[in-house]
């Protein structure tokens, strides 16, 4: 047998074996880094967005599919009165403009949200809480102990992470096929301001006269 005819079969075999090894190398799985989407900001980097978004978030298709005409209408009412509420505490206690201003707006818009949802509560015979519930009611009471950048503080992480919650209800109202087509309207109709109202709790959040620590003001 020629050396060259055994060069040839060696040649052969150690290409049959590469291929055999190849074909029953299992797939990588995708690197998630570079499939997964994420929050833009504003300057182009990407960020992943809060802890309290993401479960807003994921509770939208849950409560679409359980969310009563009755129970959105009463935490819809609960909502609007503790944001005018709260709204009159930050104008007496808030020494802020930005603050006073942000609670000015809140008292207008859900004094105006409160109107629509009273009118179309009344069509649908829905009942509409005219208190505070617990929780609500004890926020109220935390905050009219706090004045000036304590106060400021405390108000703009309740004024982020309340309205994250109502546009996740509000969301999952006007998803959701058993919900009667005017409470739909209203809350798809909601949805943008109130949307406007969580960027710009957001936006106090980052105003350094809101978190400067209140020893300034002691020494002052």
């Amino acid at each position: 047998m020629s050396s060259k005819f055994l060069r040839t079969s060696s040649v052969i075999l150690a290409t049959a074996i590469a291929t055999v090894a190849l074909a029953q190398t299992p797939p990588q799985p995708a690197d998630p880094d570079r499939t997964s989407p994420r929050a833009e900001r504003p300057d182009g980097g990407n960020v992943p967005p809060s802890s309290t978004t993401r479960a807003a978030m994921g509770d939208v298709a849950a409560k679409a599919k359980t969310l009563s005409p009755q129970s959105f209408a009463t935490q819809v009412a609960v909502i609007g009165k503790a944001e005018i509420e709260l709204g009159q505490l930050a104008l007496k206690n808030s020494r802020d403009a930005s603050v006073q201003k942000f609670a000015q707006r809140m008292i207008t818009d859900h004094t105006n949200a409160d109107k629509q949802l009273e009118s179309v509560a009344a069509k649908q015979g829905l009942e509409l809480p005219q208190k505070l519930d617990p929780e609500h009611q004890a926020l109220k009471e935390k905050l009219s102990n706090l004045k000036g950048q304590d106060f400021d503080r405390e108000y703009t992480k309740a004024m982020i992470d309340g309205h994250e919650k109502a546009v996740a209800l509000f969301e999952a109202a006007s998803q959701n096929p058993r919900m009667p087509a005017d409470l739909k309207q209203f809350a798809a109709a909601t949805l943008p301001t109130l949307k406007s109202h969580r960027d710009a709790a957001h936006s106090l959040e980052g105003n350094s006269d809101v978190h400067h620590s209140s020893d300034s003001a002691t020494r002052s």
